[in-house]
């Protein structure tokens, strides 16, 4: 008997495209929240001058009858950040404008926008992941050095913070009468990749955001409060690569770094349509969308900043 299957007459059209995109996993992007933000005008060079000047002495020594004290001299402490050029395109052909089923042009463009954001905030986390402050864990229980992250780790961190005057970031978050909630001590806030997220919930005093006493408070991308800090996720945040990898977390308080743009806080954008390159593209056949950046990430402070090494479990 012969029968006709689809092996035999094949479709024209196998396949059916869904035009509903799939969402592109984009991470959280945390590392320039707590900066100092600069925008340095056009036109007036590529570096800003961070001033702090430093405190006075203090005057335990009695002042002497018809004597006048000496004074006190001011001193300042100066520190430059000097921007650089980032940025990144996507260049399409006429062909593909005129025969994808997709918006390509505008495919790209967000995909640029949500680089843009990408690159700032690796290239601060950089600068924070190598500020001169340190501590190595040695609380947990891994065996390792330095070990997982333990409470004992943590205050220690912010015990050297206190005696830095290194400013909290957060005031409290006050209890209420509500089962199983907890109110939350003003906060110094650290940054922790989410391979260490076990780790984070095993320390004896964590709390997770959904037993804040209010929600309202709570920040984008955070996980939950341990004493005085306060936590914050990310994927990107890398290991050093050894055998034993190696995790860097930043600890921060008020005004421990800044960050500088030049003229536009939010980079620029250019879409070059097809034919815009002239006699170089003389059968308009590319065009392009990009960004481009001149930024900046400084420590001003080094002491309002620890960076807390650790391993996993």
């Amino acid at each position: 008997m012969a029968l006709n299957t689809t092996s035999t007459l094949p479709n024209a059209v196998r396949d059916y495209y869904d035009r509903v995109l799939l969402v592109t996993a984009y991470p959280c992007l945390i590392h320039t929240r707590f900066a100092q933000q600069r925008t340095l005008p056009l036109n007036s060079g590529d570096t800003v001058v961070f001033r702090r000047y430093n405190r006075l002495p203090t005057v335990p020594v009695p002042i002497l009858e018809g004597i006048t004290p000496p004074g006190a001299l001011l001193s300042a402490q100066d520190i430059k950040a000097r921007v650089q050029f980032y940025g990144n395109y996507v260049m399409i052909t006429n062909e593909v404008e005129l025969t994808s089923e997709d918006y390509t042009l505008n495919q790209a463009a967000r995909l640029l926008a949500q680089n843009l954001g990408e690159t700032l905030d690796e290239i601060t986390y950089d600068v924070l992941a190598n500020s001169t402050s340190s501590i190595l864990a040695t609380g947990g229980s891994n065996a390792q050095t330095p070990t997982n992250i333990s409470k004992a780790d943590i205050d220690a961190v912010v015990k050297t913070l206190l005696q830095n005057n290194a400013k909290m970031i957060t005031e409290v978050i006050p209890g209420r009468c509500a089962d199983d909630t907890h109110p939350i001590r003003p906060s110094y806030f650290g940054m922790i990749p989410t391979a260490l997220i076990d780790d984070l919930e095993k320390v004896s005093n964590f709390f997770s955001t959904a037993n804040y006493a209010q929600q309202g408070p709570v920040m984008p991308c955070e996980w939950g409060n341990t004493g005085n800090v306060r936590w914050l996720y990310t994927s990107v945040q890398p290991s050093n690569g050894a055998t034993i990898p190696v995790y860097t977390i930043p600890i921060v308080g008020q005004d421990a770094y800044g960050v500088v743009s030049l003229g536009a806080e939010n980079g620029d954008f250019y879409v070059n349509p097809l034919g815009s390159a002239g006699s170089a593209d003389p059968l308009h056949q590319r065009g392009t969308v990009g960004w481009m950046h001149p930024f900046a990430a400084r420590i001003l402070n080094d002491a309002f900043i620890v960076n807390l090494l650790v391993t996993h479990t």
